[in-house]
């Protein structure tokens, strides 16, 4: 769909549907017009799902995951799963808690399977975060997927969880990449390859991905990859999961260099224009790392239709599977006293603790709560039910559905 279309529809959706007073149509504003019942996206959806891999290059992988019908699935069906050792060094898992390194297996979800005829599905690019993998948003993206989507997860060894380990090992240097729109080209070439696998006879997903309707969406440092991603024509939608601030195309990025690898949040916002495209954040209360007075400047400088949700008080590493392992340890902080270190300065400790210790929220449950915002605000913005989209994202609901995880909800 041509995104002032797009834009034309979502706009039009969200003023027949709802209206709110205040002017930032917040949490506490009033809602007067429901066009529709919302429904309950926290769970999987009416499809199983698929799994493949497809090689983007000899050192890039895409994880893509699929609506595949139940009666698909057989018993020789393999499921699908990945451990530590699929994506690290032996040398490294064989020193890592069960958190960073034990299997991780989404319900429902199977190797190779064809694809459900009903498609073609709408595409979700995702970038996974700074010292993350292409297999750290397992859960989240079959998940979307068992709702009618394709969701291409893309790897990004150059700043991944292998590559900071081995700096660390080395002497502690970050990972150096090419540039800074690294990430944002391989999401793209992903896009390109969906749509050579999509007229592909042999493939499983022969005839199922809609690359016409296309969303990006990334975690961190994915969350500026995705966004930057959107400012291509062919991108409908942005998802930021406690983004790092999206990068305008060939912008001079060296006049914006802040403090380590990050950059000068309000000189570059202030310097350049946002994604043409409608957006959504969610981002999480107490994160440390992203921190919230951040997101909120990114979510001003973005243009409407937009969506701010704020989970409550949980944390940066809320969004990724190892959260839920690494709450059931008890954090990291006590393996690497263990090893004899000092937390403070091994790498990815504050990353994966935040949000992720047994006094915060839940992670599955907070998990529900943004597939939810997720799923909603795909269908809202390709127009699958859009009235119940819209009610499924209305404050009362969301405080009524998920009691005690969402702080607030912003809309313009």
């Amino acid at each position: 769909m041509p995104r002032l279309l797009l834009r034309s529809v979502v706009v039009s959706i969200a003023l027949v549907t709802t209206a709110c007073s205040g002017g930032d149509g917040g949490d506490d504003a009033a809602t007067t017009t429901v066009a529709a019942d919302p429904a309950n996206f926290s769970g999987r959806g009416p499809y199983a799902v698929g799994q493949v891999d497809l090689a983007l290059d000899a050192d890039h992988t895409v994880a893509v995951f699929y609506p595949v019908d139940p009666s698909a699935v057989t018993p020789t069906a393999e499921a699908y799963a990945y451990s530590g050792k699929d994506v690290l060094d032996p040398a490294i898992t064989a020193i890592l808690p069960g958190a960073l390194s034990g299997e991780v297996a989404p319900v429902n979800t199977w190797v190779g399977l064809p694809a459900s005829e009903k498609g073609p599905f709408p595409t979700v690019l995702h970038s996974h975060g700074f010292s993350g993998n292409l297999r750290f948003g397992n859960q989240h993206n079959a998940a979307v997927a068992s709702w009618g989507y394709v969701v291409a997860a893309v790897d990004h060894p150059e700043r991944g969880l292998a590559a900071v380990l081995d700096g660390f090992i080395a002497g502690g240097a970050n990972p150096v990449r090419p540039d800074e729109y690294l990430d944002s080209d391989q999401l793209l070439a992903a896009l390109d390859l969906l749509t050579e696998t999509n007229e592909a006879a042999e493939s499983p997903l022969a005839g199922a991905i809609d690359t016409e309707r296309v969303a990006a969406e990334g975690h961190s440092a994915g969350g500026s990859s995705s966004g930057t991603a959107a400012y291509d024509s062919r991108v409908d939608l942005w998802i930021g999961q406690a983004p790092v601030a999206p990068l305008e195309p060939d912008t001079d990025l060296a006049a914006f260099s802040g403090t380590g690898p990050m950059f000068d949040t309000d000189a570059l916002l202030a310097a350049t224009t946002p994604p043409p495209v409608p957006s959504m954040i969610i981002a999480a209360e107490g994160d440390t790392v992203i921190e919230l007075a951040q997101v909120e400047k990114i979510y001003q400088w973005l243009d409407s239709p937009k969506r701010l949700a704020v989970i409550a008080a949980s944390g940066h590493a809320v969004f990724v599977d190892p959260c839920v392992p690494i709450r059931q340890e008890g954090g990291l902080s006590g393996f690497v006293r263990g090893l004899g270190l000092d937390p403070a300065t091994v790498p990815l400790v504050e990353l994966g603790e935040n949000g992720c210790l047994p006094a915060d929220p839940d992670p599955v449950l907070v998990g529900g709560l943004i597939d939810h915002l997720t799923v909603a605000q795909l269908n809202e913005a390709f127009n699958i039910e859009p009235a119940v989209a819209v009610a499924s994202l209305q404050p009362a609901y969301l405080k009524t559905a998920f009691p005690g995880l969402l702080l607030s909800i912003l809309s313009r």
